[in-house]
């Protein structure tokens, strides 16, 4: 065998066993051996690359009901390092912490009332720059391994910000200033595409699954073979800016009608002339006067999800806001309205990840890359609950 042969071989073993060490939560070496079905000799020898590296740690099974000497398992040792998942949204910035265990431990929102992503990237920095300092004194020896930053609108697939409507923001390289402020991968993607791959990993871990988010804009995120689907130049899932109102209000990307203006929460929020704050909504559409509003709101999203179940045909749809979150029987109520005989899909769902799928998506992804595998699974490790 050549030594480049043996070399791919022994990385393509190893991202095998760190991705079956994280879906299991827990196991031992020979638990890790029947399931990978490597032999015993790699196992250990790869795992003792681990220990050395800190990023896993072996300890006896407390919970072991086996009589005599208690089995030594394997876990990812959280405490080695961290990444970090930013959403840049209109009015806020949403930060959070995770471990490489996947769990959070640090999370905060800032509110932001800059023009340009040139104040609001140094306004970011300035916060996280201490915090930064602080947590790689306490995760260690990797510290910190990257930053992923969701941005509600287009990037590209060199993870350039093309344009976001809300902001008309364009043509900035947010991923080098951060880089250079914290000497760390940093990866730019849309919001949405973040939110759906934080479903998988945390929730549904499917090959494929969509996501819609209904915060200030609307977004879709696509996870396709595993894969997050980018389209053409990365610009896919900009179902917003679908077109439901052919001569309807006039949008910043340049279209009339766009869905996100009729079926956004923002949109709801304007609708019913309050504040978009959850607790705001959550009161108004629950008073009688506002029953007709709250109908053409369900009309015009039931509108745009019949169109993606008809373009896509998806197993399943996994939908994030603020107010459906809370409140199931609007998803009854919409589905009521997918009249066409031509939908096919299993089950239409809320998201149990809510505002914050976009940051945990984003710390995620950070994870995944640090790991270089290709898909990354915490669902058994019930951080979600129902």
């Amino acid at each position: 065998m050549k030594t480049g042969d043996a070399s791919y071989i022994k990385q393509l073993n190893r991202k095998i066993l760190i991705k079956e060490i994280i879906k299991n939560r827990s196991l031992s070496r020979s638990d890790l051996a029947r399931i990978t079905g490597l032999n015993k000799a790699t196992v250990s020898s790869q795992v003792n690359d681990f220990i050395e590296e800190q990023i896993v740690i072996e300890e006896f099974d407390n919970k072991s009901n086996n009589r005599g000497r208690r089995p030594i398992i394997l876990k990812i040792n959280g405490m080695a390092g961290y990444s970090i998942g930013i959403d840049i949204d209109a009015n806020h910035i949403s930060v959070l912490f995770m471990n490489l265990n996947g769990k959070t431990f640090e999370k905060f929102s800032v509110e932001v009332q800059f023009d340009d992503l040139i104040q609001a990237t140094k306004h970011l920095i300035d916060h996280l720059t201490p915090l930064v300092e602080k947590f790689n004194s306490i995760y260690h020896p990797v510290k910190l391994i990257g930053i992923t930053v969701g941005i509600h609108g287009i990037v590209n697939d060199k993870e350039e910000i093309i344009f976001t409507p809300k902001q008309e923001w364009s043509n900035y390289d947010i991923k080098s200033q951060l880089e250079q402020a914290f000497h760390t991968k940093v990866y730019v993607d849309n919001n949405a595409n973040l939110s759906v791959f934080a479903e998988q990993v945390f929730e549904d871990p499917m090959a494929n699954l969509f996501c819609i988010t209904l915060y200030s804009g609307i977004g879709l995120g696509i996870i396709s073979e595993n894969e997050i689907y980018r389209g053409y130049q990365g610009f896919a899932g900009e179902i917003g800016h679908m077109v439901v109102e052919s001569n309807g209000l006039a949008c910043p990307c340049g279209n009339k009608g766009c869905w996100e203006l009729y079926a956004s929460e923002r949109a709801l929020a304007e609708a019913l002339n309050i504040s978009s704050c959850k607790t705001s909504l959550e009161n108004a559409i629950l008073l009688p006067e506002n029953k007709d509003i709250l109908n053409e709101y369900l009309h015009y999203l039931a509108i745009g999800l019949n169109n993606i179940i008809n373009i896509f045909n998806p197993e399943k749809i996994i939908l994030n806001g603020a107010i459906i979150h809370g409140h199931f029987s609007l998803i009854t109520e919409m589905t009521k309205r997918l009249h066409s005989k031509m939908n096919s899909y299993r089950e239409i769902r809320l998201s149990k990840l809510g505002e914050y799928s976009c940051v945990l998506g984003g710390a995620a992804f950070a994870l995944k890359n640090f790991y270089e595998i290709d898909t990354i699974n915490f669902s058994a490790y019930g951080y979600f609950g129902e």
